[in-house]
């Protein structure tokens, strides 16, 4: 059965579209079919994370009747299928979209839809088509807060909330504690992903991070998340993988 999971912040900037990407991405590497599409008609940008470029055919065309989903769908190197919006035509009718993936699903274990950033229409429609909801906020007030939004939102559509991620994450005495963020948006936390360099120096390369640096932490604690998708514990890392992940924090940029 496939799983259709839209990924919401409430907020743009916190990295929601470098989640949806690389999560989509390592759980292709698990040898998953994954389909992630890029629901953000307004800002589209989830080609570039692939270094998709410009498509002759996007998520807009299907939306409008001017196309069949599957002419829109491209493949990307590792495994995972991509259903980019266009970054030039903001016209679609985002109603449609429940609509337009019925007949697709068949066969994708995971079909992530990547939202746009507040409570609009747009992300309504990401939601409507989804059975499932994460959430995904930097350890800061006014994201959280505003992932209550997004939360409420999910909530009165009557889906299920997975859990929060937080991104971004740098351990500094100013961001808000781990037990204030459990209270504060009541859902568990599953992922916690270490702010990286390796990650902008992927999105800069056109690369998810756990490609492009596979043995980073920012890459394994993102595996880790892929993990509890699932529904599974996260792998205990020994000694080497640890050292592995040490040696990564050098960056040749």
């Amino acid at each position: 059965m496939t799983r259709v999971i839209s990924v919401v912040s409430g907020k743009g900037g916190v990295g929601k579209t470098t989640m949806t990407v690389n999560l989509g991405t390592a759980l292709a590497q698990h040898g998953h079919d994954v389909l992630i599409i890029d629901g953000n008609f307004s800002g589209a940008n989830v080609a570039q994370h692939f270094g998709l470029g410009f498509q002759d055919v996007s998520l807009n065309d299907v939306l409008k009747g001017d196309a069949y989903i599957t002419q829109a769908v491209s493949k990307h190197s590792e495994g995972v299928s991509v259903l980019p919006a266009s970054i030039l035509d903001f016209q679609a009718d985002a109603e449609n979209l429940k609509h337009a993936l019925v007949d697709f699903l068949g066969n994708k274990d995971f079909v992530f839809i990547d939202a746009a950033a507040g409570i609009g229409d747009e992300v309504q429609a990401s939601i409507e088509a989804s059975d499932e909801v994460l959430l995904v906020s930097q350890p800061e007030l006014p994201s959280l807060t505003n992932c209550l939004g997004a939360k409420k939102l999910a909530q009165q559509l009557d889906r299920e909330i997975i859990g929060l991620v937080l991104n971004s994450v740098r351990n500094e005495n100013c961001e808000v504690d781990l037990n204030d963020v459990h209270d504060l948006v009541e859902a568990p936390i599953v992922g916690k992903v270490p702010d990286h360099t390796h990650v902008r120096e992927g999105i800069a390369l056109r690369e998810p991070v756990v490609t492009y640096r596979p043995d980073s932490k920012v890459s394994k604690r993102i595996e880790d998340v892929a993990y509890r998708l699932k529904g599974q514990q996260p792998p205990k890392r020994g000694i080497g993988e640890k050292l592995k992940m040490k040696l990564n924090e050098v960056s040749p940029f």
